[in-house]
């Protein structure tokens, strides 16, 4: 019997247990550090990105994954006849969705769907997780692909960057360039537009700034009455305030699940150490 099976990228942030406990799998990006190359997860982990990002004197940079690593996880979780949707970081930011569309034409006897969630770390992560529940459900291909198609329609993101310089050396700021060289202490909210990073709002302080989210979120969760958020906050480096901001969460708003996650190397090499992110969707009735 042909089986529907879940693929993502390490942009996705998600936890290896939660891969494990949803059935997905996960295709790795690189990070390199000067001739040194990690695959996000399997050669590197997320404390010794940091440290490394903290102490070291190279910057590093990402490199997608290429189309023979897509086909090599997809011809080794599924059997000819079976559909693979594959669920990756905004085609905007990486071409990691493009090396996954390539590696479709390349296996005629999977049917291979690669979707673009035109977001990052969690975003991609709380899609993948919502198609595998919709697997586990008994959904059919199309149910599923219907799934994924609402959750990037619908889904919100915001966060917040120590600094934007992380963002600008590695050419990922899009339209948050007329942030840079703002005042001492002015933190930057930002958010994603058609997969693009984009500017929502500044704020002096943490504290303001990440008050500031919550008030946005609330704002956004009065559009879906009687639908609580499903949210994934994640941080580079930054537990305790992801814990605290998920807890105010849980008073401000009606909350299906909240997903804690460290961003992983794949997303920390474009926005640095003391980022934190909220990334939220309705889940119907």
């Amino acid at each position: 019997m042909a089986r529907i099976h879940i693929v993502t990228d390490s942009g996705s942030d998600l936890p290896k247990e939660v891969c494990e406990r949803f059935g997905i799998s996960v295709v790795p990006l690189s990070i390199q550090f000067g001739d040194d190359i990690y695959r996000d997860g399997v050669d590197m982990q997320v404390d010794e990105f940091y440290q490394r990002l903290r102490t070291g004197d190279t910057l590093p940079s990402t490199c997608q994954p290429s189309p023979a690593d897509f086909v090599k996880v997809y011809e080794s979780i599924a059997q000819a006849g079976d559909t693979i949707i594959s669920v990756h970081l905004s085609s905007k930011l990486s071409g990691t969705y493009q090396s996954s569309v390539l590696a479709a034409s390349m296996l005629p006897d999977l049917d291979v769907v690669s979707v673009d969630t035109q977001s990052a770390s969690m975003g991609i992560g709380l899609t993948a997780i919502a198609a595998a529940e919709a697997v586990k459900a008994g959904k059919s291909k199309e149910e599923v692909i219907a799934v994924t198609e609402r959750i990037v329609e619908q889904l919100g993101v915001y966060f917040m960057v120590d600094t934007l310089e992380f963002l600008k050396k590695n050419g990922r700021i899009g339209r948050a360039s007329a942030l840079m060289g703002t005042l001492l202490n002015i933190k930057p909210i930002l958010t994603l537009q058609d997969g693009i990073v984009t500017p929502f709002e500044k704020a002096r302080g943490k504290a303001k700034a990440l008050k500031r989210i919550t008030e946005a979120i609330a704002q956004y969760s009065e559009q879906y009455p009687g639908q609580a958020l499903r949210l994934g906050v994640t941080h580079s480096d930054a537990l305790a305030d992801a814990e605290r901001i998920a807890a105010e969460f849980k008073e401000q708003f009606p909350v299906h699940d909240i997903f804690i996650a460290s961003i992983g190397p794949t997303i920390g090499v474009h926005v640095g150490p003391g980022t934190l992110a909220v990334l939220f969707y309705p889940v119907p009735a």
